[in-house]
């Protein structure tokens, strides 16, 4: 069943940032095209950003879509000026100042289907935006939670409370940062027992106050979470299956993994020429040499660098990275957003990287269109945050990784390259430019490296066979929507 004529409405609600938005509306572009209605809920932080940098048009369905389509915006109370890598400070704002609007949209689609507009059957909410959930619960409407990031990232948000238990939180003091603390095994975690430390965990644990702000509020998520119709995760199950079996045991709902979003849609011609990829949902603007400039190069003889939309570096970070890549003795394109330096940007960049940018070895650009870098003949390696968005990519292109995760799940996220996946290799969390250049050369040329091309070639058969028609994300796909989204409350 695709739900088409059945008169159902899903309402989505993403948390305020580039990699929470694109994969819910990667889903919402896939129910849309299995017949849904669809909201779209940004919140004015995020939606005053999109008209800054794109304009009315890339924020707005097209005429042929508007009739199942629509985008609401909901008031956060959030100043332009709060940088959008202060993840905590949003979610404090989003908490505090949504859950008032959003009841209010829920109470004026009702109003609407008495009028005789389909009801709402779902709200599918960011797991951040928790309140989303409980004001579907309120209002009697059966709710879904996605967690945008991978599955080991949920499992490891998971064992917060368990950390506490066990007494391994919250710090004694910053020096167990650096003193090896932090390398504490925790081989009770399910799914994940083998070499997980707790440096493994997602960075928000690394607490001194048992009563930290951003542990309560992931807690909180985590328990909503529990209370919800479903969960969904945009993985797929062959890719994370020990720790998705291991969620199965810890969630009382059920765990549908539909993705690579992205490549579920390519796979699905209603989707794919459903003309919403003209929703552009990102706030940069992407530099259009970047293609052009990847045509003139080798193919696999490219190092990509791009570590997301949200992490910052320090000045000293910087300049260790350009002096990496100016001696690795590979073209790299590196994306370089105008504010992911903390600090003096200019004095961070060494006069041997300067050369190299000038005789044509690199490319620096704010933005680019990142998927298709990544598919693109000439790119032969991934430095990465280890951002969950970004590694499906890699995966879904077929390319290794080298790995410097900033924060978040995101060193999660590592541990799986190393340990599970085995397509990359990690930098040291101290960088320093000896390290980027002898890595990123074993990564390109290296025994290793050809190991780890290997690994990533075999993964992404895997993804393409999960997107494909009857691959297991397709039928978890069908199952959410016959489960869960169809029915609501029933």
């Amino acid at each position: 069943m695709d739900g088409e004529g059945c008169g159902w409405h899903v309402v989505m609600v993403p948390f305020p940032a580039q990699g929470h938005v694109a994969p819910l509306m990667q889903l919402a572009r896939l129910l849309h095209a299995r017949g849904a209605r669809i909201t779209f809920v940004h919140t004015h932080f995020n939606y005053r950003r999109l008209l800054r940098a794109k304009g009315e048009a890339a924020v707005r369905p097209p005429p042929a879509a508007a009739a199942r389509f629509r985008v609401e915006v909901i008031d956060d109370g959030t100043s332009l000026s709060v940088p959008q890598h202060d993840v905590a400070a949003l979610a404090d704002a989003v908490g505090r100042n949504c859950p008032g609007p959003f009841r209010g949209l829920l109470r004026k689609l009702a109003d609407e289907e008495r009028a005789g507009a389909p009801p709402v059957t779902c709200v599918v909410a960011d797991t951040a935006m928790a309140f989303a959930a409980t004001a579907a619960r309120e209002a009697g409407v059966a709710d879904a939670l996605f967690f945008t990031a991978s599955a080991c990232g949920l499992l490891g948000y998971s064992q917060f409370e368990e950390l506490l238990k066990r007494g391994l939180l919250p710090l004694e003091d910053g020096s167990c940062l650096t003193n090896g603390y932090l390398d504490t095994p925790l081989d009770w975690v399910p799914g994940m027992q083998q070499h997980m430390r707790l440096r493994d965990m997602p960075t928000f644990c690394r607490i001194t106050d048992a009563n930290d702000t951003m542990v309560s509020e992931i807690m909180g998520q985590m328990k909503s979470a529990a209370g919800s119709k479903a969960i969904i995760l945009n993985t797929f199950y062959e890719l994370e299956s020990d720790v998705v079996d291991a969620l199965a045991t810890i969630f009382p709902p059920p765990v549908y993994t539909v993705g690579p979003l992205a490549q579920v849609i390519a796979s699905s011609s209603a989707a794919a020429n459903d003309g919403l990829d003209a929703m552009d949902i990102s706030i940069w603007q992407e530099d259009a040499r970047c293609l052009a400039w990847l045509d003139g190069k080798p193919d696999k003889s490219v190092v990509y660098v791009n570590f997301g939309s949200v992490a910052v570096m320090t000045a000293e970070q910087t300049r260790e990275f350009a002096l990496g890549l100016a001696t690795c003795g590979f073209p790299f394109l590196w994306v370089k957003r105008p504010d992911i330096v903390d600090g003096d940007d200019v004095a961070a960049l060494p006069e041997v990287f300067r050369d190299e940018l000038e005789r044509g070895g690199g490319l620096v650009v704010p933005w680019c269109p990142q998927p298709a870098v990544l598919k693109h003949a000439a790119a032969g390696l991934f430095v990465t945050h280890c951002g969950w968005n970004s590694l499906l990519e890699s995966v879904v292109a077929g390319l290794p990784v080298l790995a410097w995760p900033v924060f978040a799940e995101q060193t999660t996220n590592c541990r799986q390259v190393l340990e599970c996946w085995r397509n990359g290799l990690d930098l040291p969390e101290e960088v320093e430019s000896g390290a980027v250049s002898r890595l990123v050369r074993e990564m390109m040329a290296g025994e290793l490296g050809k190991e780890k091309r290997a690994k990533a070639a075999e993964w992404r058969a895997a993804a393409e066979a999960a997107a494909m028609e009857g691959g297991s994300s397709l039928r978890s796909v069908d199952r959410l929507v016959n489960d869960v989204l169809l029915l609501g409350n029933k």
